[in-house]
């Protein structure tokens, strides 16, 4: 599909390279490893052309009146796991995106309508994890939002708690309280179970879904040693929720 903006190539890139990297383990149609490979590297130096001079990422080439900080965050997410799994980015891309990100963290929080703030704190809390997982400073602003705690999606707590296991931060009394309200937000139904989502409007801008919430929170306890919750429950639940498939 040529035309796609560069969320599209980052989502498409990060399929590929996930999927490559489990070689032979699952047998996907008409696609090899060794097909992946190219193909996603070749997506990933076309996402480069999507950089703009701010050093944030912009839907379309040149278009940068469209930089974004939360697709920033998201294009440097999949930068970071294609980098990790030894796929090549220029030098300096993410070093420039990572200072932009900076910059826009460090702005002054809205303020007024208080239904912003799930959708505020979720981008925020991705682009802190993102920030973190990078190796960048980012206390400040872990303290900034965990203040904001009771506002944030079950997805953004999760996000938040994988900032601070990036800053090593695993036993602190708030990371336990972030594992709480997760384990709290997720429900139980016979065998399976599933994280019960805040239904708000704007949080639609992110697709936001109790099965999507659910795998962001399967994701992020599955990395745990000791998770708090039952994995196999949730992936019952999260595979009987497939449509055709998908």
């Amino acid at each position: 599909y040529p035309y796609g903006c560069v969320e599209q190539k980052a989502s498409s890139s990060l399929a590929l390279v996930l999927a490559a990297d489990l070689g032979d383990a699952f047998a996907l149609p008409g696609m090899t490893p060794a097909e992946m490979r190219p193909v996603a590297q070749r997506t990933l130096k076309e996402i480069e052309t999507f950089q703009c001079d701010s050093g944030g990422f912009a839907y379309w080439p040149g278009a940068c009146h469209t930089v974004s900080p939360y697709l920033t965050a998201y294009v440097l997410h999949v930068l970071e796991t294609a980098t990790d799994l030894k796929y090549t980015v220029a030098p300096g891309v993410r070093d420039r995106a990572y200072d932009y990100l900076q910059r826009e963290m460090a702005a002054k929080e809205p303020a007024g309508n208080e239904e912003w703030w799930p959708s505020y704190t979720a981008w925020q809390a991705f682009a802190v994890k993102v920030l973190a997982e990078g190796g960048r400073p980012v206390d400040a602003h872990l303290t900034r939002l965990y203040g904001h705690r009771e506002r944030m999606p079950v997805f953004a707590l999760a996000y938040l708690h994988d900032a601070m296991l990036a800053r090593g931060e695993p036993a602190s009394d708030r990371a336990g309280d972030l594992r709480r309200r997760m384990s709290n937000a997720i429900l139980p139904e016979g065998g399976s179970a599933h994280v019960g989502e805040l239904a708000d409007p704007y949080l639609l801008w992110f697709w936001n879904s109790n099965v999507r919430s659910t795998a962001i929170v399967l994701k992020h306890y599955a990395a745990q040693a000791d998770p708090d919750a039952d994995l196999r429950a949730l992936v019952h639940w999260m595979m009987a929720a497939r449509k055709d498939g998908r």
